[in-house]
């Protein structure tokens, strides 16, 4: 088993930073500060391995990731508020569907993804973390949002296999990595568990695929994000000087980097000072290469 030591990328700190994607467009990192609802778009220097931040878009709302969209308006899908948004490349945002907006309680959404067929995935979540509060959406080329589970309690990572024929997805409490079978209607079948990771190694977030179609898993509370086999075998371990890590991405000019987000959330005076780099962007070189990021494709 390998591992690997990541470092901080620039001095860029968010409270809650999530939902990383590498642009192939643009050749720039975003990602999300949730809470603060800010898409930040940066630049990164594959030679002294820093990133800059060049804009801070404000969507007005809480943000749990972001997306490129290659609509005639291009673009980027947010996961923002009680749904879904476009926003615009000089941060227009406008809202799309909000499948939240009348619920019971108060909920956000959290993190998402778009998949190979041009589709976007996104799941919600309590603010009070209430268990079976949440639903996993997806937002399909027409513009139709669809419920593809209900009752997550926080719904975090999502993966595809490259053909667009697989969904890997986690809800955090469950401590694994479930499988499904998306069918050419876009439902999910095949339920299986593909990784089961014991809490005392953190607790699954974010999540992205390699080329070799293994798993990178961020781990809350556990210092590192781990990589598995889609049969559930860790191959490594990266470490991360922040305890609260939150996704991950991979990027740079050949999508050889991973890109690894933090957060401080919730953390005392005293804990912010042990943990100096909490909320900081980490990236690291792990021998292997990843996918281009999938994009939203509306139909015309």
């Amino acid at each position: 088993m390998r591992t690997v030591v990541s470092r901080v990328a620039g001095n860029h700190r968010a409270e809650h930073a999530e939902g990383p994607c590498w642009d192939p467009r643009l050749d720039k990192l975003l990602w999300v500060d949730q809470y603060a609802g800010l898409v930040h778009q940066a630049n990164f220097d594959a030679d002294t391995r820093y990133l800059e931040v060049e804009h801070s878009f404000q969507v007005g709302v809480p943000a749990g990731a972001v997306a490129p969209s290659i609509g005639p308006d291009g673009g980027w899908l947010l996961a923002a508020g009680h749904g879904f948004a476009h926003m615009s490349h000089d941060g227009t945002v406008t809202q799309l569907g909000q499948p939240e907006a009348d619920a019971g309680q108060r909920m956000r959404m959290n993190d998402g993804k778009a998949d190979p067929r041009g589709a976007l995935w996104a799941g919600s979540m309590a603010f009070g973390k209430q268990p079976g509060a949440g639903s996993l959406y997806r937002l399909d080329p027409d513009g139709t949002i669809t419920v593809a589970r209900t009752r997550t309690t926080i719904s975090n990572g999502l993966a595809f296999s490259a053909d667009g024929d697989w969904l890997y997805y986690i809800d955090t409490p469950t401590q694994r990595v479930d499988r499904f079978h998306i069918a050419a209607d876009g439902r999910l079948t095949d339920q299986a568990t593909a990784v089961t990771i014991d809490p005392s190694l953190g607790h699954p977030d974010g999540m992205c695929i390699d080329a070799e179609g293994c798993l990178w898993v961020a781990l809350w509370d556990g210092c590192a994000v781990h990589r598995y086999t889609p049969a559930g075998e860790l191959l490594a371990i990266v470490e991360v000087d922040a305890p609260q890590v939150s996704s991950c991405t991979f990027g740079g000019p050949d999508l050889g980097t991973l890109f690894i987000t933090t957060s401080a959330e919730n953390m005392t005076g005293a804990q912010r000072a042990r943990h100096e780099h909490s909320g900081k962007i980490f990236c690291a070189d792990v021998g292997v290469k990843g996918l281009p990021a999938d994009a939203y494709a509306p139909k015309p």
